[in-house]
Protein backbone atom coordinates (compact mmCIF):
# COMPACT_ATOMS: atom_id res chain seq x y z
CA UNK A 1 0.00 0.00 0.00
CA UNK A 2 1.20 3.67 -0.62
CA UNK A 3 2.80 5.52 1.90
CA UNK A 4 0.31 7.97 3.97
CA UNK A 5 0.18 11.63 2.81
CA UNK A 6 -2.22 14.37 3.88
CA UNK A 7 -3.51 17.07 1.16
CA UNK A 8 -2.36 20.24 1.79
CA UNK A 9 -5.44 21.76 4.01
CA UNK A 10 -5.57 19.10 6.06
CA UNK A 11 -1.93 19.25 7.68
CA UNK A 12 -1.80 19.42 11.55
CA UNK A 13 -2.71 22.26 13.17
CA UNK A 14 -1.79 22.80 16.79
CA UNK A 15 -5.01 24.76 16.88
CA UNK A 16 -7.29 21.66 16.78
CA UNK A 17 -10.10 21.35 19.61
CA UNK A 18 -11.15 18.90 21.03
CA UNK A 19 -13.26 16.49 19.47
CA UNK A 20 -16.65 15.28 20.60
CA UNK A 21 -16.64 12.42 22.52
CA UNK A 22 -18.68 9.66 20.62
CA UNK A 23 -15.75 10.38 18.14
CA UNK A 24 -13.59 8.81 20.91
CA UNK A 25 -15.19 5.40 21.11
CA UNK A 26 -15.89 2.25 19.81
CA UNK A 27 -13.98 0.03 16.94
CA UNK A 28 -14.55 2.60 14.22
CA UNK A 29 -13.79 5.85 16.60
CA UNK A 30 -11.51 8.80 16.50
CA UNK A 31 -8.06 7.24 14.43
CA UNK A 32 -10.67 6.19 11.59
CA UNK A 33 -13.94 8.24 10.62
CA UNK A 34 -12.15 11.70 12.14
CA UNK A 35 -8.52 12.09 12.26
CA UNK A 36 -7.17 13.44 15.80
CA UNK A 37 -5.93 16.99 14.41
CA UNK A 38 -9.37 17.76 13.06
CA UNK A 39 -11.18 21.40 14.57
CA UNK A 40 -15.06 19.58 15.14
CA UNK A 41 -16.19 23.11 15.35
CA UNK A 42 -14.94 23.41 11.37
CA UNK A 43 -16.78 19.92 10.53
CA UNK A 44 -19.48 21.67 12.28
CA UNK A 45 -20.18 24.20 10.06
CA UNK A 46 -19.97 22.37 7.06
CA UNK A 47 -22.73 20.05 8.14
CA UNK A 48 -21.21 17.12 10.62
CA UNK A 49 -22.93 16.29 13.39
CA UNK A 50 -21.55 14.80 16.92
CA UNK A 51 -23.43 13.63 19.66
CA UNK A 52 -25.33 11.12 20.68
CA UNK A 53 -29.16 11.39 19.25
CA UNK A 54 -29.93 10.90 15.73
CA UNK A 55 -32.97 10.42 13.38
CA UNK A 56 -32.18 6.58 13.97
CA UNK A 57 -33.62 7.20 17.03
CA UNK A 58 -37.00 6.87 15.21
CA UNK A 59 -36.47 6.53 11.53
CA UNK A 60 -34.26 5.14 8.60
CA UNK A 61 -32.39 7.52 6.49
CA UNK A 62 -35.70 8.10 4.66
CA UNK A 63 -34.16 7.26 0.91
CA UNK A 64 -37.70 7.29 -0.65
CA UNK A 65 -38.44 11.38 0.47
CA UNK A 66 -35.01 12.43 0.08
CA UNK A 67 -35.53 11.01 -3.62
CA UNK A 68 -38.93 12.17 -3.76
CA UNK A 69 -37.30 15.95 -2.36
CA UNK A 70 -34.36 16.42 -4.53
CA UNK A 71 -36.40 15.35 -8.11
CA UNK A 72 -38.89 18.39 -6.85
CA UNK A 73 -36.29 20.64 -6.20
CA UNK A 74 -32.73 19.63 -7.87
CA UNK A 75 -31.29 22.21 -6.27
CA UNK A 76 -32.73 22.84 -2.57
CA UNK A 77 -30.41 26.08 -2.37
CA UNK A 78 -32.58 28.16 -4.94
CA UNK A 79 -35.78 27.02 -3.16
CA UNK A 80 -38.00 26.98 -0.42
CA UNK A 81 -37.65 23.39 0.81
CA UNK A 82 -40.32 23.71 3.75
CA UNK A 83 -43.28 25.45 1.45
CA UNK A 84 -42.29 22.16 -1.16
CA UNK A 85 -42.92 19.73 1.79
CA UNK A 86 -45.04 21.60 4.28
CA UNK A 87 -47.82 23.05 1.46
CA UNK A 88 -47.20 21.38 -1.56
CA UNK A 89 -46.53 18.01 -0.05
CA UNK A 90 -44.24 16.49 -2.74
CA UNK A 91 -43.61 13.76 -0.11
CA UNK A 92 -47.02 12.91 -0.62
CA UNK A 93 -47.62 12.40 3.58
CA UNK A 94 -51.58 12.70 4.51
CA UNK A 95 -50.91 15.16 7.48
CA UNK A 96 -49.60 17.76 8.40
CA UNK A 97 -48.11 16.37 11.41
CA UNK A 98 -46.65 13.48 9.35
CA UNK A 99 -45.01 16.13 6.74
CA UNK A 100 -43.68 18.34 9.63
CA UNK A 101 -41.83 15.26 10.82
CA UNK A 102 -40.34 14.95 7.21
CA UNK A 103 -38.98 18.26 7.00
CA UNK A 104 -37.55 17.79 10.44
CA UNK A 105 -35.75 14.22 9.87
CA UNK A 106 -34.96 15.05 6.47
CA UNK A 107 -32.65 18.09 7.64
CA UNK A 108 -31.08 16.42 10.50
CA UNK A 109 -29.95 13.65 7.73
CA UNK A 110 -29.37 15.59 5.29
CA UNK A 111 -29.23 19.90 6.00
CA UNK A 112 -30.75 20.44 3.12
CA UNK A 113 -33.12 23.49 4.23
CA UNK A 114 -30.46 24.79 6.95
CA UNK A 115 -27.70 24.74 4.03
CA UNK A 116 -25.31 22.54 5.39
CA UNK A 117 -22.52 22.49 2.79
CA UNK A 118 -22.15 18.58 2.71
CA UNK A 119 -26.25 18.48 2.23
CA UNK A 120 -25.64 20.84 -0.78
CA UNK A 121 -22.69 18.97 -2.53
CA UNK A 122 -25.21 15.84 -2.16
CA UNK A 123 -27.67 17.59 -3.67
CA UNK A 124 -25.71 18.56 -6.52
CA UNK A 125 -23.74 15.39 -6.75
CA UNK A 126 -27.72 13.50 -7.18
CA UNK A 127 -28.58 14.94 -10.12
CA UNK A 128 -24.73 13.64 -11.40
CA UNK A 129 -25.00 10.62 -9.99
CA UNK A 130 -24.45 7.36 -12.09
CA UNK A 131 -27.03 4.80 -10.23
CA UNK A 132 -24.95 5.03 -6.85
CA UNK A 133 -27.61 7.37 -5.22
CA UNK A 134 -28.07 5.17 -2.52
CA UNK A 135 -24.34 5.06 -1.43
CA UNK A 136 -24.46 9.33 -1.72
CA UNK A 137 -27.56 9.42 0.73
CA UNK A 138 -25.56 6.62 3.27
CA UNK A 139 -22.69 8.59 3.24
CA UNK A 140 -24.52 12.05 4.24
CA UNK A 141 -26.12 10.22 7.03
CA UNK A 142 -22.74 8.58 8.28
CA UNK A 143 -21.33 12.51 8.79
CA UNK A 144 -24.37 13.52 10.32
CA UNK A 145 -25.91 10.63 12.26
CA UNK A 146 -23.71 9.64 15.01
CA UNK A 147 -25.66 6.44 16.41
CA UNK A 148 -25.66 5.17 12.49
CA UNK A 149 -21.66 5.44 12.68
CA UNK A 150 -22.00 3.65 15.56
CA UNK A 151 -22.87 0.63 13.79
CA UNK A 152 -20.46 0.71 10.67
CA UNK A 153 -18.48 -1.74 12.11
CA UNK A 154 -21.38 -4.25 12.37
CA UNK A 155 -22.00 -4.20 8.78
CA UNK A 156 -18.35 -3.66 7.10
CA UNK A 157 -16.59 -6.01 9.18
CA UNK A 158 -19.22 -8.66 8.16
CA UNK A 159 -18.13 -11.41 5.13
CA UNK A 160 -20.40 -11.35 2.23
CA UNK A 161 -23.49 -14.06 1.85
CA UNK A 162 -23.41 -13.79 6.54
CA UNK A 163 -26.54 -13.10 8.04
CA UNK A 164 -26.61 -9.80 10.07
CA UNK A 165 -29.14 -9.34 12.56
CA UNK A 166 -30.71 -6.47 14.38
CA UNK A 167 -29.17 -7.79 17.48
CA UNK A 168 -25.76 -7.17 16.41
CA UNK A 169 -26.40 -3.73 16.29
CA UNK A 170 -27.66 -3.11 19.77
CA UNK A 171 -25.00 -5.15 21.15
CA UNK A 172 -22.74 -2.60 19.51
CA UNK A 173 -24.78 0.02 20.84
CA UNK A 174 -24.76 -1.49 24.22
CA UNK A 175 -21.04 -2.18 24.23
CA UNK A 176 -19.99 1.34 23.34
CA UNK A 177 -22.57 3.27 25.16
CA UNK A 178 -23.48 0.76 28.19
CA UNK A 179 -26.90 1.26 30.02
CA UNK A 180 -27.46 4.78 27.97
CA UNK A 181 -30.48 3.47 26.10
CA UNK A 182 -34.18 1.48 27.25
CA UNK A 183 -34.29 -2.30 25.60
CA UNK A 184 -37.09 -0.18 23.38
CA UNK A 185 -34.80 2.32 22.21
CA UNK A 186 -32.22 0.21 21.47
CA UNK A 187 -34.75 -2.16 19.21
CA UNK A 188 -35.85 1.20 17.61
CA UNK A 189 -32.28 2.33 16.57
CA UNK A 190 -30.76 -1.25 15.77
CA UNK A 191 -33.81 -2.34 13.31
CA UNK A 192 -33.56 1.67 11.53
CA UNK A 193 -30.09 1.09 11.41
CA UNK A 194 -30.25 -2.12 9.84
CA UNK A 195 -32.78 -0.59 7.32
CA UNK A 196 -30.61 1.95 6.23
CA UNK A 197 -27.97 -0.46 5.61
CA UNK A 198 -30.55 -2.42 3.28
CA UNK A 199 -31.52 0.84 1.73
CA UNK A 200 -27.64 1.53 0.91
CA UNK A 201 -27.65 -1.82 -0.91
CA UNK A 202 -24.92 -3.04 2.32
CA UNK A 203 -27.57 -5.70 3.56
CA UNK A 204 -30.27 -7.73 1.40
CA UNK A 205 -33.64 -9.30 3.26
CA UNK A 206 -36.70 -8.34 4.47
CA UNK A 207 -36.20 -10.21 8.29
CA UNK A 208 -33.36 -12.32 8.13
CA UNK A 209 -30.87 -10.18 6.42
CA UNK A 210 -27.45 -10.93 5.00
CA UNK A 211 -24.48 -8.82 4.22
CA UNK A 212 -24.45 -8.13 0.03
CA UNK A 213 -21.55 -5.99 -1.76
CA UNK A 214 -23.12 -2.64 -2.11
CA UNK A 215 -23.01 -0.92 -5.61
CA UNK A 216 -20.65 2.19 -6.05
CA UNK A 217 -20.48 4.50 -8.26
CA UNK A 218 -17.61 7.20 -9.08
CA UNK A 219 -19.79 10.09 -8.29
CA UNK A 220 -20.10 8.07 -4.76
CA UNK A 221 -16.34 7.89 -4.50
CA UNK A 222 -15.91 11.64 -5.22
CA UNK A 223 -18.23 11.93 -1.83
CA UNK A 224 -16.59 9.54 0.04
CA UNK A 225 -12.65 11.47 -0.87
CA UNK A 226 -14.40 14.48 0.13
CA UNK A 227 -16.25 13.38 3.26
CA UNK A 228 -12.57 11.64 4.03
CA UNK A 229 -10.39 14.61 2.96
CA UNK A 230 -12.64 17.23 5.36
CA UNK A 231 -12.44 14.97 8.03
CA UNK A 232 -8.73 14.85 8.02
CA UNK A 233 -7.46 12.16 5.48
CA UNK A 234 -5.34 12.04 2.71
CA UNK A 235 -3.53 9.56 0.27
CA UNK A 236 -3.37 6.33 1.38
CA UNK A 237 -4.98 7.50 4.86
CA UNK A 238 -7.83 8.37 3.01
CA UNK A 239 -8.08 5.13 1.00
CA UNK A 240 -8.22 3.29 3.87
CA UNK A 241 -11.06 5.51 5.57
CA UNK A 242 -14.07 4.21 6.75
CA UNK A 243 -15.74 6.64 4.50
CA UNK A 244 -13.81 4.87 1.65
CA UNK A 245 -14.50 1.48 3.06
CA UNK A 246 -18.26 2.19 2.53
CA UNK A 247 -17.83 1.91 -1.04
CA UNK A 248 -17.54 -1.98 -0.67
CA UNK A 249 -14.48 -1.86 -2.95
CA UNK A 250 -10.88 -2.45 -3.49
CA UNK A 251 -7.99 -0.30 -2.97
CA UNK A 252 -7.78 -1.02 -7.49
CA UNK A 253 -11.61 -0.64 -7.60
CA UNK A 254 -11.84 2.74 -5.81
CA UNK A 255 -8.97 4.07 -7.81
CA UNK A 256 -9.93 3.19 -11.37
CA UNK A 257 -13.81 4.88 -10.08
CA UNK A 258 -12.13 7.96 -8.43
CA UNK A 259 -10.26 8.34 -12.39
CA UNK A 260 -13.48 8.71 -14.03
CA UNK A 261 -14.77 11.03 -11.23
CA UNK A 262 -11.26 13.27 -12.32
CA UNK A 263 -12.89 13.29 -15.57
CA UNK A 264 -15.76 15.17 -14.74
CA UNK A 265 -13.73 17.60 -12.46
CA UNK A 266 -14.77 16.28 -9.12
CA UNK A 267 -11.26 15.13 -7.48
CA UNK A 268 -8.22 15.52 -8.34
CA UNK A 269 -5.73 11.61 -8.45
CA UNK A 270 -2.15 11.75 -8.34
CA UNK A 271 0.45 8.74 -8.04
CA UNK A 272 3.94 8.56 -8.63
CA UNK A 273 7.20 7.40 -5.96
CA UNK A 274 4.60 5.04 -4.54
CA UNK A 275 2.58 8.13 -3.12
CA UNK A 276 -0.90 8.16 -3.66
CA UNK A 277 -2.40 11.52 -3.60
CA UNK A 278 -6.05 12.17 -3.86
CA UNK A 279 -7.82 15.78 -3.63
CA UNK A 280 -11.56 16.29 -3.40
CA UNK A 281 -11.93 19.23 -1.71
CA UNK A 282 -11.04 22.24 -4.08
CA UNK A 283 -12.14 20.55 -6.64
CA UNK A 284 -15.35 19.71 -5.62
CA UNK A 285 -16.08 23.35 -4.59
CA UNK A 286 -15.18 24.69 -8.36
CA UNK A 287 -16.86 22.24 -9.70
CA UNK A 288 -20.46 22.24 -8.13
CA UNK A 289 -19.67 26.38 -6.83
CA UNK A 290 -19.71 25.59 -2.94
CA UNK A 291 -17.38 27.62 -2.35
CA UNK A 292 -17.55 26.81 1.81
CA UNK A 293 -15.85 23.84 0.90
CA UNK A 294 -12.84 25.27 -0.30
CA UNK A 295 -9.73 25.83 1.41
CA UNK A 296 -9.22 29.18 3.17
Amino acid sequence: MASAQLSSGNEMVSTARPLPPDLLMGEMGTSLWIAPHVDAASLAKLGFRFGRSGVHQSKTMMLRELGALLQAAPDPGSVDIPDLILNRNVLQKRTGSGRRLALERLNGLYGLSSGAPIGRTLARLWQRADGGRPLLALLCALAREPPLRDTATVVLSAKVGSEVRWPDFSSQFEALHPDRYSAKMLKSMSQNCASTWTQSGHLQGRVKKRRVRAVASSVAAAYAALLGELAGFGGATLLASPWMRTLDCTETETLALLRQAESGGLVRVRSGGGVTEIRARDAMASALGIHELGNS
